[in-house]
């Protein structure tokens, strides 16, 4: 195969933000948020009852340059997670910026306690205030957690101390990570992908062991349990001292949800999800004339799946088409984000494993979106492209229309516009496709990567239930992660034998780096099954519903799921929604393979 140049020579072009690591105008920008940090109590402390516009100028400002400084930190990490001089500037500048900051933690805690009356009449008067309405009172509303100004302040200090290091540590160990298989050396991200998608079943399993070996002599399992019994640990006196009841309040409440909503998601998926799951698994096992499949199975390529590469440009050919024919608008958006050297795809040495994207509102109020990927041409990359992308666009309209302070959805509905992207890159697939063996491994991938994005998410979510509660009882060892690991796979899965054996897994939660941000995978198929009941709407008025779907995205972090589903006609707080999102999605496609396979008669 021709190396895909194109493909290496997408690369971002950071230079708008900083021009290097050594810019001055980094230690010039921090020394500019220090002294706004270290003057905002003196001009706004007691003062909020008459000030309130004056402080929330301030903060917007203050917000907006610590954005772009912490993600151009970021981007450069992600590209070489082991440039010591990115982790030394990193360092100096959290260190310097959580201890200014801490001189506006009296903010939250006067605002939340600040009179009606006085409250609303700034409100009246301030277009800034008006406009920044749901972001003040959120803070109001969730006052109640808040503690003392002290401590606050003294934990806002010592931030850069906590949890974050072991995070950005096991990043640094995991580009150090070697996977052997004959005589060739792979990364975390290459052996996951060949454990994932070799049409070779041997090599599959050989890859998988291998992962889950490494993972164990390599200590790096050990050092997650260390660093997830610290992040537990720590989130478990916050929660007490802060007065949450459960243990997933805290992030229920920052993504905007009541816990019945979130607990009614669990036990559909659970229940309806996993069945669907089962059903998938059970024609794949046939179609791979297997009696139990291997884990190494369960992302398996179909026999007639084509083999073929993506180019680089033929998946940004896909993807923009795909949103074109839906939205010219979103099209554009994208176009101008490969034109401004926005996306970072090739794999390479340094580089983190996975994908996702960082959009932004930078000093000034410039909007800037930046989108990560390790690209290898197979239909998921393609997916993965269109998955990114959807949050590309729905940051870009948000941040123009909201500002810095309300851009960000909260985590489950930040994940609605990634999906619908996926969705209309799929349908548009699927329109192109006229074999039908073609249009089968299409519909059974789909399939496949909904299980991965619901059933595989609601199981992780399952597994920090169980390490949550079972750590506040004292320190957790590497056998207690491995056995609720392979409990919620059970339980999601199918008991032993049934569909799956769990040969060589048990080591597998230690790479998922999302659980150092404890119940962030929820989102995932929270947004999945909102995002499909949304799209079944689609077809009914497509003008209507493009203008509709553009205005959600513009909302930000404004509005609650309700009110994000009201115009739609949808309502997430009826149970039914949940299961009605399984039936118009997986069934709905297992339907039609199952249709497909009777015709092809391939078994």
């Amino acid at each position: 195969m021709k190396k895909d140049e194109n493909l290496l020579n997408t690369r971002w072009d950071l230079t708008p933000l900083y021009k290097s690591i050594k810019d001055k105008k980094i230690t010039s920008d921090i020394a500019h948020v220090e002294k706004l940090c270290l003057d905002f109590p003196k001009k706004y402390k007691g003062k909020l009852n008459s000030k309130l516009e004056e402080a929330l100028k301030d903060i917007i400002t203050i917000d907006e340059i610590t954005t772009t400084m912490f993600a151009y930190f970021y981007l450069m990490g992600s590209r070489d997670a082991e440039n010591q001089e990115i982790k030394k500037q990193t360092s100096i500048a959290s260190e310097r910026i959580s201890v200014a900051l801490a001189n506006l933690t009296f903010f939250d805690i006067e605002l939340g306690s600040l009179d009606k009356q006085s409250y609303d009449e700034q409100l009246k008067n301030s277009s800034l205030l008006k406009h920044n309405k749901p972001y003040l009172d959120k803070i109001r509303k969730n006052a109640k957690y808040q503690l003392s100004e002290s401590v606050e302040t003294i934990l806002t200090k010592i931030s850069p101390f906590l949890s974050g290091e072991w995070d950005d540590m096991m990043d640094e160990m995991e580009t150090k990570l070697e996977f052997h298989l004959g005589r060739k050396k792979y990364n975390l991200s290459e052996i996951i992908n060949i454990s994932n998608t070799s049409h070779k079943a041997k090599l599959r399993k050989k890859a998988l062991d291998e992962l889950n070996k490494v993972l164990e002599t390599s200590n790096y399992a050990n050092l997650r349990a260390r660093a997830l019994n610290l992040v537990i640990g720590e989130k478990n006196l916050m929660d007490k001292e802060r007065g949450f009841k459960s243990i997933m309040d805290s992030r229920n409440i920052s993504n905007n949800l009541d816990s019945k909503t979130v607990d009614a998601l669990h036990s559909s998926v659970a229940k309806y999800g996993a069945e669907q799951g089962k059903r998938y698994y059970n024609i794949l096992r046939k179609l791979l004339h297997k009696k139990v499949l291997n884990w190494a199975d369960r992302n398996a390529p179909l026999p007639f799946e084509s083999k073929a590469y993506y180019s680089w440009d033929d998946c940004v050919k896909t993807v923009i088409s795909a949103y074109e024919n839906f939205s010219p608008t979103l099209a554009n958006l994208i176009r101008d984000s490969f034109k401004n050297h926005r996306v970072d795809a090739p794999v390479y040495k340094g580089k983190t494993s996975g994908a996702y994207n960082y959009t932004m509102v930078a000093e000034g109020g410039k909007v800037y979106t930046w989108t990560f990927l390790n690209y290898m041409g197979t239909t998921r990359d393609v997916m993965t492209l269109a998955h990114e992308l959807g949050h590309s666009v729905h940051g870009l309209l948000a941040g123009k229309k909201q500002g810095t302070l309300q851009t960000q959805a909260p985590m489950a509905y930040a994940e609605t516009a990634s999906i619908f992207g996926e969705m209309l890159t799929f349908e548009y697939m699927l329109n192109q496709i006229t074999d039908k063996k073609e249009k089968l491994a299409l519909l059974l991938s789909k399939a496949n990567d909904w299980i991965n994005s619901v059933n595989r998410q609601i199981s992780f979510s399952f597994f920090e239930q169980i390490i949550h509660e079972k750590r506040k009882q004292g320190k957790l060892t590497s056998k207690d992660f491995n056995d609720a690991w392979l409990k919620v796979s059970k339980d999601m899965y199918g008991r032993e034998g049934e569909i799956f054996n769990y040969d060589n897994i048990e080591n597998l939660w230690s790479y998922v780096g999302h659980f150092m941000r404890p119940f962030y995978v929820y989102a995932y198929s929270f947004g999945e099954l909102f995002t499909q009941s949304l799209f079944a709407v689609k077809s009914k008025n497509p003008v209507k519903f493009e203008k509709l779907y553009l205005e959600m995205l513009e909302s930000g972090s404004t509005k609650d799921a309700v009110g994000l589903m009201k115009p739609f006609g949808l309502n997430p707080t009826d149970p039914k929604f949940w299961k009605q999102g399984i039936d118009i999605s997986i069934k709905k496609w297992l339907d039609e393979a199952e249709k497909l396979i009777h015709e092809l008669k391939l078994y």
